[in-house]
């Protein structure tokens, strides 16, 4: 198109050089006025030159193919060895716990890659307030893929009051993370006060007094050095009395557990079988003489023992709780023990438990 031009203005130019060479014109003319003539002839016959050129053909736009859709079904992205789904949490952020108070935040995750979490995965402190919490744990479990685990940590608020965030993340055996980052979020908050003390608790093992206990028979004899209860080869009976001491507890002290401890003790013959069961009452006989031997009262007992395995247990007995209790604050708890089903069965064989050291266990809160 460019040389065509060009050849137009060429024989544009011939033609103005033809005309104003073989062109006469009126000898009226200036010669100002003859080269305008000869301009406007020339401009004339370019213009009809360009409308006899055929219009230029537009651009033809042509358009890509539609790409070939796949064939077949999607190819799956393989799952991940460790890859994890973050399930719920406890400890919302913004929960508020006063300063120095302790507490546990709680995520679980399930496993939803290919591999097993083992023991050597880690919960790791990554970055932020790390509220006491420590650098790193161990998982407690395995969490094989498609299960989930709770992974806790124990944490402290500060020791001043504002907003608090750590964030955490877990690592596999080799190091490397694949949880994205968990965090917990808190608010301390001033304490109005310290909290309550619990009641100081002690305890006490308490022991007979030997000379202020022993045994009574069927008739009114007394043995101060001696703790058998049952029957003699005489066919007399025989009860304990026991004196225990109760001036290591303070007055006003509430009592909160009583363990009887009878296990020192032989026997002879059958006294389970041949007078039934042994049984302990409280019994405040003072200085203890023949008088004291009592006939087999109709109830109250603490506690009862049938058999060796009864007896040679160390167990709590909550009404000698109670009767202990009604005597804190005074010197002494007394009590006496006896087979009250009968006092002999008349075989001339001696059937009793002959008692070492009696212990009571208590546990008492201060007053």
């Amino acid at each position: 198109m460019v040389n065509k031009r060009k050849k137009y203005a060429f024989l544009s130019l011939m033609m103005v050089i033809t005309i104003a060479c073989g062109f006469s014109f009126g000898e009226n003319l200036s010669e100002e006025e003859k080269l305008q003539t000869v301009v406007a002839e020339t401009v004339a016959a370019n213009q009809a030159q360009r409308d006899d050129e055929p219009e230029a053909p537009l651009p033809t736009i042509t358009t890509a193919p539609d790409e070939p859709q796949p064939s077949g079904p999607p190819t799956k992205t393989p799952l991940p060895c460790n890859k994890a789904d973050f399930v719920s949490e406890t400890v919302e952020d913004g929960t508020q716990y006063g300063i120095n108070e302790n507490f546990t935040k709680t995520w679980r995750l399930k496993n939803i890659g290919t591999c097993t979490w083992n023991t050597n995965y880690k919960l790791v402190f990554n970055s932020g307030d790390k509220m006491s919490g420590p650098d790193n744990q161990n998982l407690t479990q395995s969490v094989a893929p498609g299960e989930s685990v709770d992974i806790s940590v124990n944490l402290k608020a500060p020791d001043t009051t504002g907003t608090y965030k750590g964030f955490w993340k877990v690592a596999d055996d080799n190091g490397n993370f694949f949880v994205n980052t968990i965090w917990v979020e808190i608010e301390a908050i001033p304490v109005l006060g310290p909290p309550p003390l619990p009641p100081a608790v002690a305890a006490l093992s308490i022991e007979q007094v030997d000379a202020e206990g022993g045994c009574v028979w069927t008739g009114g004899t007394v043995y101060s050095t001696l703790y058998n209860v049952g029957d003699s080869s005489t066919n007399k009976g025989s009860q304990v009395f026991a004196s225990f001491d109760m001036t290591g507890i303070p007055a006003g002290s509430t009592i909160t557990d009583v363990q009887v401890d009878f296990s020192d003790y032989d026997k002879l013959g059958d006294p389970w079988g041949d007078l039934n069961c042994l049984r302990i009452y409280t019994d405040d006989y003072g200085i203890l003489d023949g008088l004291d031997f009592t006939p087999a009262p109709g109830g109250g007992a603490l506690k009862s023992w049938c058999n060796d395995g009864d007896l040679g247990s160390v167990t709590s007995v909550s009404n000698l709780k109670n009767a202990l209790q009604a005597k804190v604050g005074s010197n002494r708890f007394q009590a006496r023990l006896q087979f009250s089903d009968m006092e002999t069965n008349g075989d001339d064989n001696a059937d009793m438990v002959r008692f070492g050291i009696m212990k009571i266990h208590v546990t008492y809160e201060l007053p």
